[in-house]
């Protein structure tokens, strides 16, 4: 009674962040941007569409998450009830101080007996893996986040030197731990191999970001030279939102990067709006994973044997 009544609040609690963002979006006049623009109906089918390619990437994300988390503890869990906990606590990252999906998650799976210190190290790991992945396809803009850069690296270098940087880390980081208990405690990496499948899960991210953000841009008249620049300024202006702390979900922050790699490239007013078809599709796909993880978290699942490998300590 008490977990169902808990349940109920926690969906209450999530279903008023959505009606509050949607306040915000109103009142900041993103809603206004889309759907008083000349290419209203055509951006309004092209982001449906664009939603659910976003979705799909949330759900890689998801995946890729268990497989991290799975990284710090002696047995892998079961994959269901972790994605609930992930999907339903992502959206509290549009919550003031962008850091309320990473306490949601730790307050769940600490009562599901995760320990303390596998839940930080796959926290901080998770964000690791996510800027290496979207400075892979930020590779060719990187000049507008770190100006001294060297111009003409590719996205094929990048990887290169984050996979042999990733390799490295993890042989010296074990071998380390073999001869020191308390790091051992610290950084409990009891099977690294499952972190081979994060990199190429967030790179399928980033991929369906730039998916999100080129289908929108079909209704435009933009050459498809300028379409090409758009993964490269998603991905970017993701870095930058993910790294200014305290903006709900990079709000605002993501918006202006977005606008100075494309200025010059585009209008400006077809820049700001597609940074706003863009901003609604990829809260759709938030709103659409929110529910999903509610459906997997349902009381149906809660009746059923307790999976054992959650209680395993880690």
């Amino acid at each position: 009674m008490i977990r169902t009544i808990v349940r109920g609040i926690g969906a209450a609690l999530a279903l008023a962040g959505v009606a509050f963002i949607g306040w915000r979006f109103a009142h900041a006049g993103v809603w206004q941007q889309v759907t008083g623009s000349a290419y209203a109906g055509r951006l309004l089918g092209l982001g449906l569409i664009a939603t659910v390619v976003y979705l799909a990437g949330l759900c890689a994300m998801g995946i890729a998450w268990w497989s991290v988390q799975s990284a710090y503890m002696r047995q892998r869990p079961p994959l269901r009830p972790f994605l609930a906990v992930y999907a339903t606590t992502q959206f509290a990252k549009y919550l003031p101080g962008n850091v309320g999906h990473f306490v949601g998650r730790h307050v769940l799976l600490r009562r599901h007996g995760v320990e303390h210190a596998a839940l930080v190290m796959g926290t901080l790991t998770e964000a690791g893996f996510l800027v290496f992945a979207a400075l892979v396809w930020a590779a060719s803009d990187l000049r507008v986040l770190l100006p001294r850069v060297a111009s003409g690296i590719s996205s094929w270098q990048v990887l290169a030197i984050e996979v042999a940087a990733l390799f490295i880390v993890v042989f010296v980081l074990q071998a380390c731990r073999r001869r020191n208990a308390r790091l051992a405690a610290l950084v409990p990496l009891h099977a690294p191999w499952r972190l081979l499948a994060v990199l190429p899960l967030h790179l399928f991210l980033f991929a369906t970001m730039a998916a999100t953000l080129m289908i929108p841009a079909q209704a435009f008249p933009i050459s498809p030279n300028a379409v090409w620049m758009l993964p490269a300024a998603a991905a970017t202006s993701w870095i930058a939102g993910f790294l200014v702390i305290g903006a709900p979900a990079g709000i605002g922050v993501r918006e202006a990067v977005f606008v100075a790699v494309l200025h010059g490239r585009l209008p400006e007013s077809d820049i700001l709006l597609l940074a706003a078809a863009f901003r609604i599709a990829t809260f759709g796909g938030d709103v659409l994973f929110l529910l999903l993880g509610l459906l997997l978290g349902g009381r149906r699942y809660e009746n059923e044997a307790r999976p054992a490998a959650l209680d395993e300590p880690a």
